[in-house]
């Protein structure tokens, strides 16, 4: 009720503060019939990756890159 005024449009700086407060996505306001290919599953990961410091974001890195080399020599 307070984020609408008399029916009209949110500000562009409410809208933004609403979307960064509940981390959601801009694409599902703008192209709601446009699925980008992502699953819950990446989202997921995605959310929780954005939450990581610089030392977490390291490991992880590290991670993906393993799997990356073990997927290349199993293919080869």
């Amino acid at each position: 009720m307070y984020i609408e005024n008399r029916g009209q449009h949110t500000s562009l700086n409410s809208f933004y503060k609403l979307v960064t407060l509940l981390d959601i996505s801009v694409d599902e306001f703008f192209y709601p019939d446009r699925h980008n290919g992502e699953d819950e599953r990446r989202k997921h990961l995605d959310r929780m990756l954005n939450g990581m410091d610089e030392k977490e974001l390291i490991i992880m890195e590290g991670a993906a890159e393993g799997i990356r080399k073990a997927r290349e020599r199993s293919e080869a």
